[in-house]
């Protein structure tokens, strides 16, 4: 070995040995995640401990208050010990409760917090634990959630991120108990966060225990906390913060505007309070008028008890001051810009108040409260949104969770049918995607529960391909990363660089951790079949590999040496996942690939790697949307430009919704002989073979043009090829696209010359619209041609050659491609090797 080997070898090792003890010094995050793994670890669950967390760790108030304020009253609960989590030590309420030895207070990644959580019996929540949490056997999650909802929820929301409700979606499916305040609302976080039919707790329709607070409190002892006469009415303005931060002075000064306005016009007999957002709060402060605004730390709901008439926009307050019977007023002022921003679930005319869209009505509404009208709204709200709220919901959730009681009254909304979850290789423009896209169009709903896992990360692509996505199907997001010791850690990293290659490794490999971050992502949700369907990401791969489910497959969409010596740029594009993934083979139930002569070749290379390879290496034929080909092949649209007609290939709107941006390219002239490929500009995909053969038939035939439909790192290797060999004017490179089939069906000829494939499930696209079909005779595509769909020609350029002139001279006969029955037998054989039926 060279000395410069050497010292990069050397290099390497210390890389290995150092980076994992110095992400855990340096990084906080790292050091908090190792530490609470460590915990779960080592810990004992505590049957008798309770973690209590609101907002996470912002204050002592609203449901987990209210459940704990219960749970101090239960005799039976008396030796338990109670965790608040609670970022601000100088929260009164840490004073009030310091003196009981049984209640300890804890700041979110403290080292307590972490202890805690990992160990708890009991975990109470109202929105969502961090992104490195999950459940342990033996633990009970409780989550109350904080609001029936007016605006709209997860995927509802107008404009969000697809991923944006990750965290919360990842805990739900940790949930035992969702105590909700009625029916809209647990079906509207279930749905709108994607998880109703896999949900695995139950849901508790018991109404809010915050609204026991309300409904039972003094009012009396709360305005003499807020040092307010006992003759004086309370209005409270409760307004949704919509500020930004560094900003907070631009809403702040209007909601005292707000507030002066009503005090004014409402006198001395009423006082005005103010129940905002922590910036607002520093801002009346400021301003030396912070007496108006009620403290953070004081309970929201217990406040509600000397409220006269509220005030508020969007927020989901009114729900719980409704049980008062007392008036309730709307201040929207930017209703329609926030309905088209963030959505609301309800019309402002059903709303159980007068919606005032500017100040001078407000004070106008506040001054004739006596003669509004709003009987009939607030009547429906009432019985639809408040039904549970008799004042004794606390006792009777505590009682359900903590002494299995009203179990009748529990609500499973988990379907019962077989559950699969899928990994689908991160949703890039390719034919993995496409097939994923297909196959979930096709499959028996009645039958099957889908879902998919992904990342979170973003690329251009992918969310407009989950959006393709049947919308049966479920979508999950991995948040955070993988949690992990530093030992586990070390050995992870040895296994993403060599794989699980001995006896050695399967012992060492940290098949634990693996199961762990499974359970992370997934919580209690319970999966039937387990489907690595892309194929081609190690950590995914190894994820799936050790996930538990009763069964699991993994795919080769392509002749996998092959791929595995592939070579992009003079790189290998494969070799080092591969290496890793071909480790796992073994430890799955069934490796399918997408092709009878793909299986072959796979099954011929990489048996070896797979005991009892005869069973376990299928093949299940990609399923095809034979119904959405022959929708798009009729989206056509055509512009004259200089006497010439061109086919729209692609339009989208740009900022300026006056602006439209429009990409075509000339259509195909039935005076010419116009061939047609798709396929990613990569080595297998044979490009050059194609234009070295087709810059021969220009020249017996100058009238053939070549469309090539795709994109890919060998783009610009193409164009050059192109203006070499002379064919600028006779071959069109029209970029990806959406919909290639309306380009696909003005052509004459679909020609493929990869040097293999999978399957070639362009080839079945373009035998669903009864196009002639020309393939070379190599891996994946024989199995699609053979028996007389397209002609076969031998894999080189001079065999190309000949396919495409005799295609020009004397057409090609071909057997009619009967897409219905094709694909009952694909899906036939899915049912049959993935599910075991």
């Amino acid at each position: 070995m060279g000395v410069k080997k050497k010292i990069n070898v050397l290099k390497r090792r210390s890389k290995f040995l150092i980076a994992p003890i110095a992400e855990y010094v340096k990084k906080d995050r790292s050091r908090i995640r190792g530490t609470y793994t460590k915990y779960t670890s080592n810990l004992p669950i505590d049957e008798k401990t309770i973690l209590y967390e609101a907002y996470h760790g912002k204050n002592i108030t609203g449901n987990i208050y209210a459940l704990f304020l219960e749970i101090l009253k239960d005799d039976k609960l008396k030796d338990y010990k109670h965790i608040w989590v609670i970022n601000d030590q100088e929260n009164p309420l840490i004073k009030q409760y310091s003196n009981m030895p049984n209640i300890e207070f804890v700041q979110v990644d403290s080292k307590g917090y972490l202890k805690y959580l990992a160990s708890a019996k009991y975990l109470l929540n109202d929105t969502s634990f961090p992104f490195y949490f999950f459940k342990r056997e033996g633990q009970v999650y409780v989550n109350t959630w904080h609001g029936t909802p007016l605006k709209t929820l997860g995927t509802d929301i107008n404009g969000r991120s697809m991923s944006g409700h990750k965290n919360i979606q990842r805990n739900m499916l940790h949930v035992d108990f969702l105590v909700s305040p009625n029916e809209f609302t647990y079906k509207k976080l279930l749905n709108s966060h994607d998880v109703y039919e896999i949900f695995p707790g139950k849901v508790l329709d018991f109404g809010y225990p915050r609204v026991d607070l309300t409904l039972n409190t003094d009012s009396s002892k709360v305005k003499e906390d807020l040092t307010i006469a006992s003759d004086i009415k309370v209005v409270l303005y409760a307004p949704t913060w919509r500020g930004e931060v560094g900003k907070e002075n631009d809403t702040s000064q209007a909601l005292l505007d707000d507030v002066e306005a009503m005090q004014t016009a409402l006198g001395s007999d009423y006082v005005v309070l103010l129940k905002a957002h922590y910036f607002t709060t520093q801002f009346f402060k400021k301003v030396g008028l912070d007496h108006l605004c009620v403290p953070d730390w004081y309970d929201t709901n217990r406040l509600l008890s000397a409220v006269d008439v509220l005030v508020t926009d969007y927020s989901s307050i009114f729900f719980e001051f409704l049980p008062t019977q007392k008036p309730v007023l709307f201040l929207m002022e930017d209703f329609a810009e926030y309905e088209l921003s963030r959505g609301l679930y309800f019309n402002k005319e059903d709303l159980p108040g007068p919606v005032c869209m500017n100040r001078e009505e407000l004070v106008s509404s506040l001054l004739q409260m006596d003669n509004l009208r709003y009987e009939l709204n607030y009547k429906t709200f009432l019985e639809k949104y408040c039904y549970n709220d008799t004042g004794m919901q606390s006792k009777k959730i505590i009682d359900a969770i903590f002494h299995n009681q009203y179990q009748d009254e529990q609500i499973k909304t988990e379907t019962k049918k077989e559950k699969l979850l899928f990994y689908c290789g991160g949703f890039y423009n390719n034919g993995i995607t496409m097939s994923a896209i297909n196959l979930f169009e096709n499959i028996d709903y009645s039958k099957y529960e889908v879902t998919v896992i992904d990342n979170s990360n973003n690329h251009k692509d992918k969310f407009n391909n989950i959006k393709k996505l049947n919308p049966k199907v479920h979508v999950l997001f991995r948040p955070g990363v993988f949690n992990r010791t530093i030992k586990e850690t070390y050995w992870h990293e040895l296994v993403m660089r060599r794989g699980v290659i001995s006896e050695f490794m399967e012992k060492k490999a940290p098949v634990h951790a693996y199961k762990r971050e499974m359970r992370r992502l997934i919580g209690d949700a319970k999966f039937d079949y387990g489907v690595d369907f892309g194929g081609y990401n190690k950590f995914w791969s190894l994820l799936f590999a050790f996930s538990g489910f009763k069964k699991t497959s993994i795919y080769l969409h392509n002749d996998m040496k092959e791929e595995f010596n592939k070579k992009v740029n003079g790189k290998f594009k494969h070799k080092h996942n591969l290496k890793v993934i071909f480790s796992l083979y073994k430890f799955y139930d069934k490796i399918v690939s997408v092709a009878k002569s793909t299986n072959e070749a796979n099954k011929g290379a990489l048996s070896s790697l797979v005991p009892n390879s005869e069973e376990k290496m299928v093949y299940v034929n990609n399923v095809i949307n034979a119904k959405g080909i022959l929708e798009q092949r009729t989206q056509k649209e055509m512009i004259e430009r200089s006497r010439t007609n061109y086919l729209i290939l692609r339009e989208a709107q740009t900022d300026d919704d006056s602006v439209l941006n429009i990409y075509g390219v000339k259509a195909p002239s039935k005076t010419n002989m116009n061939f047609v490929n798709i396929g990613r500009f990569s080595p297998e995909k044979g490009h050059d073979k194609l234009l070295l053969a087709f810059s021969e038939v220009v020249k017996d035939f100058p009238n053939s043009r070549l469309y090539i439909i795709g994109d890919g790192p060998l783009k610009g290797a193409i164009q050059k090829q192109i203006k070499a060999l002379n064919l600028t004017e006779h071959v069109v490179l029209t970029g990806q696209l959406n919909n290639p089939f309306s380009l696909l069906d003005y052509c004459d000829c679909f020609i493929l010359t990869s040097e293999y494939e999978g399957q070639g499930l362009v080839l079945m696209e373009a035998m669903v619209l009864d196009k002639p079909v020309i393939g070379t005779n190599v891996t994946g595509i024989k199995s699609v041609l053979e028996g007389g769909y397209g002609q076969l020609v031998d894999n080189n350029v001079e065999a190309i050659t000949s396919g495409m002139n005799n295609y020009i001279r004397n057409g090609l006969e071909f057997k009619k491609f009967d897409y219905d029955k094709y694909n009952k037998e694909a899906l036939e054989m899915f049912y049959k090797h993935v599910c075991n039926k």
